[in-house]
């Protein structure tokens, strides 16, 4: 009578890891491709709220205090800066940005639409500024990002 154990010799062993390796890298590679993927759309949406709530500060300000910003002889808005502290500067009691909104950059440039003439003639001053709003960001992976938004704001005639 032969005594036989019942158990894996040490190839069967290793056949059966290899396999199971092979099985699992693919859903490991689709798991690190998927959390990249939801990291990039999570910048993409705090870039876009980021861009319309800028926009929608610099609406708010109105026509004259822009046109004063674009003749150079405001406080800067325009130029390029890091997102970070208060959300409202001139509010004490703001709550201030997440730290994961310092890669964010926003960048404003003015324009106006130039002098327009009038029925008998005469040249007005520009009744119109474009707005652009830049949003930048760098993902982990050192790609450069920018999503970018624009507006007009308008002087209407009285």
């Amino acid at each position: 009578m032969i005594n036989r154990k019942n158990a894996f010799s040490t190839i069967e062993m290793l056949l059966t890891v290899m396999i199971f390796s092979l099985g699992i890298i693919p859903l490991i590679v689709l798991f690190q491709n998927s959390h990249k993927q939801t990291a990039q759309a999570k910048n993409l949406m705090i870039a876009q709220s980021i861009g319309r709530t800028k926009i929608n500060e610099l609406r708010s300000l109105g026509f004259d205090y822009l046109a004063e910003e674009l003749g150079g002889s405001s406080n800067g808005l325009q130029g390029t800066q890091v997102v970070k502290g208060k959300l409202v500067d001139s509010d004490d009691d703001s709550i201030e940005y997440p730290e994961c909104y310092n890669r964010f950059k926003t960048s404003v440039k003015f324009e106006d639409s130039g002098e327009r003439p009038t029925a008998n003639g005469e040249k007005k001053p520009a009744n119109k500024i474009r707005i652009w709003v830049d949003v930048e960001w760098q993902e982990p992976n050192a790609r450069k990002f920018s999503l970018a938004f624009g507006t007009v704001v308008v002087k209407y005639d009285s």
